[in-house]
């Protein structure tokens, strides 16, 4: 099987990101990540992306861009920007959910769910024109919300999105949501490209990280399930604001799946 590339979700290090990207690149390289995924608003000409990350050898593996940069009026000028970043996967972070992002949650059903994803398969192709795909980030929601027919927001995107749209697991979240991320993965074999390896303890919470004693994500199972789905990138994204905050969290983290990974 062929090895997993690992990257750094930026969410893991933001306060940092917004302080300095270029000391902020430069340590995600030194720690040993091979890409990195951005979030977040386009702050920086995207000629200066492309030039700090092929300056520090790392990989631009996709931008968490949100839905409001992906409509008709915006979606122009985010492939324009995406595409002088050297972006290649453009990942919507949420739909739904708590942050109400393209519905309330007072109108969220089966229906809303299935024009997001018709919505999603449009823009897929749009995004195919320019060399690019986009991605599905998941969310505790998506496995939580139950509808009278027994489906979820989740079985609904496996069912109405377009083979070649990511989803983009989030193992932490699967874990928040009572489901085990290696049942989820191996229930959709080589759909899930990008993989979000992110600690999470049911007893602390997300003040945990890869290979803690308290992390319950199963990962030798879950490195597993993404080499036979073909995972091009497990993403590291870390939350712990006490604990391990920061780079300490990152570091960690990545020591901790690579001893998975060699294991």
């Amino acid at each position: 099987m062929k090895p997993l590339s690992v990257a750094l979700g930026l969410y893991s290090v933001y306060r940092e990101l917004q302080a300095d990207i270029e000391q902020t690149l430069f340590r995600v390289k030194e720690l040993g990540y091979e890409g990195v995924e951005f979030y977040g608003k386009f702050v920086h000409p995207p000629e200066v992306i492309r030039t700090l990350l092929e300056r520090n050898g790392l990989v631009n593996c996709g931008w968490h861009t949100e839905w409001e940069l992906l409509q008709p009026d915006t979606l122009p000028a985010t492939v324009q920007y995406h595409k002088l970043a050297g972006t290649r996967n453009v990942i919507i972070p949420a739909l739904g959910g708590p942050w109400e992002i393209a519905h309330i949650q007072e109108e969220d059903c089966p229906e809303v769910w299935i024009q997001h994803a018709k919505r999603m398969n449009q823009i897929s192709k749009r995004l195919q024109q320019h060399g690019m795909r986009l991605g599905y980030h998941t969310h505790a929601h998506e496995f939580e919300i139950r509808y009278d027919d027994g489906t979820t927001p989740w079985d609904l995107l496996c069912e109405h999105l377009n083979n070649d749209v990511i989803l983009e697991l989030d193992t932490g979240n699967c874990l928040e949501a009572g489901v085990d991320p290696e049942e989820v993965l191996a229930a959709i074999p080589g759909r899930s490209l990008l993989v979000h390896g992110k600690p999470y303890s049911h007893r602390s919470g997300l003040e945990s990280f890869i290979g803690a004693e308290d992390d319950d994500n199963n990962w030798p199972e879950i490195v597993k399930q993404c080499q036979i789905a073909g995972t091009e990138w497990l993403i590291v994204e870390h939350e712990s604001e006490k604990a391990y905050p920061g780079f300490e969290g990152a570091e960690r983290s990545l020591h901790g799946i690579q001893s998975f990974l060699e294991g």
